[in-house]
């Protein structure tokens, strides 16, 4: 039989963020409802914005009314094998998906959300954009999204509310709630590469330059330019950053994430300065960039792992001379070598990292 009180799934929302709400509406905590919707399944142990299994669908659209349609719209796996044009696995980070890093029901990190939207919200919920890696503001109220709370630093954790919380504006550990906080303004950079993104994600033909290319193309493309952001921050002092600072494009100690985790793990932050260098390039034009990275004689290893064969879009202008080829050099293992300065603060902030997930 369906809930007497009814809860619609709102603009854009999240799965989670509806289960969680659909919970508090019915004067009970998440768990709770999903362990009556599902018995036996421990649905807070994955990732449901990615998707609802089509058997698990059916209980829900019984207690719910809504549609199948509505979850399966819902659900973020149509978008992300646009993305990547091809089936995902069920498990594993998928590429521009922001992680939630989860053991059992704790989350190291995967949700944000602008505190001025949750503000205007006449019922607070999370909006399915902000799962997305590249969403790192909110076009509407020009700010920074928030990925963790500024009061006690924990990850964002709505489906550990408890039904005496009645929203999900706020912390599930202290209770300080986010509607209170000041926000950090958006870089404009970051902003057009967001709304760009979001284009790509929709619109067709899509093109890079002048070069038409698909959507999987076009993120390829830009997943291989923040790799090659990256490796220009690590290595300050070579040839490939020497020739982006030559460009204005920035090249700091800033843009290299302390834990050298991948783009989707990232804190908020890390990822909008990286995201303002990857617009600088795409401002410039690839054609450009490539050229100078000609001049100034970068090696193709430089720009990847070379392991790891870059996209068609940037293969073909890697092959035309844009940059030198070069093979790469193989070395016999040194042995037990001390640790580098920077792999030991990358490991402790990793471990930072860990610490701030609690044991459910």
């Amino acid at each position: 039989m369906p809930w007497t009180l009814r809860v619609p799934l709102l603009a854009d929302e999240s799965l989670s963020s509806w289960l969680t709400r659909a919970a508090l509406r019915q004067g009970c905590d998440p768990l709770a409802l999903t362990g009556a919707i599902w018995p036996g399944w421990r649905v807070w142990t994955r990732d449901v914005d990615r998707d609802i299994p089509p058997t698990r669908l059916r209980p829900l659209v019984k207690e719910s009314g809504i549609p199948a349609p509505e979850f399966q719209q819902a659900a973020l796996r149509g978008d992300c094998e646009r993305i990547n044009g091809h089936p995902l696995p069920e498990h594993g980070t998928w590429p521009w998906l922001l992680a939630l890093g989860a053991r059992n029901r704790a989350r190291h990190g995967g949700q944000q959300c602008c505190p001025l939207c949750l503000d205007q919200d006449a019922a607070p919920y999370f909006r399915r954009a902000w799962r997305l890696s590249w969403h790192v503001g909110c076009p509407l109220h020009g700010v920074l999204l928030t990925d963790a709370c500024p009061a006690c630093q924990a990850p964002i954790e709505p489906h550990r509310l408890v039904a005496e919380d009645q929203h999900l504006s706020q912390c599930s550990r202290c209770r300080f709630d986010w509607r209170n906080i000041a926000c950090t303004p958006l870089a404009s950079d970051t902003l057009r590469f967001q709304q760009h993104a979001d284009e790509v994600l929709q619109a067709n033909p899509i093109f890079l330059g002048d070069k038409g290319v698909s959507t999987t193309e076009w993120f390829a493309a830009s997943s291989f330019l923040l790799g090659v952001v990256r490796r220009a921050s690590r290595y300050p002092a070579s040839a490939l950053a020497h020739t982006l600072r030559s460009l204005g494009i920035p090249v700091t100690d800033s843009l290299l994430p302390v834990t050298g985790l991948p783009f989707e793990l990232l804190p908020v932050s890390e990822r909008s300065a990286l995201l303002t260098a990857v617009q600088r390039v795409l401002d410039i034009g690839l054609d450009e960039v490539f050229e100078a990275f000609r001049r100034n004689e970068v090696m193709a290893t430089a720009l990847h792992d070379p392991r790891i064969p870059p996209p068609g879009v940037i293969r073909s202008m890697m092959t035309n001379g844009s940059t030198h080829q070069k093979n790469p050099r193989s070395s016999l293992p040194l042995g037990h070598q001390p640790k580098s300065e920077r792999a030991v603060r990358a490991a402790w902030a990793r471990l930072k990292r860990r610490m701030k997930t609690e044991t459910s």
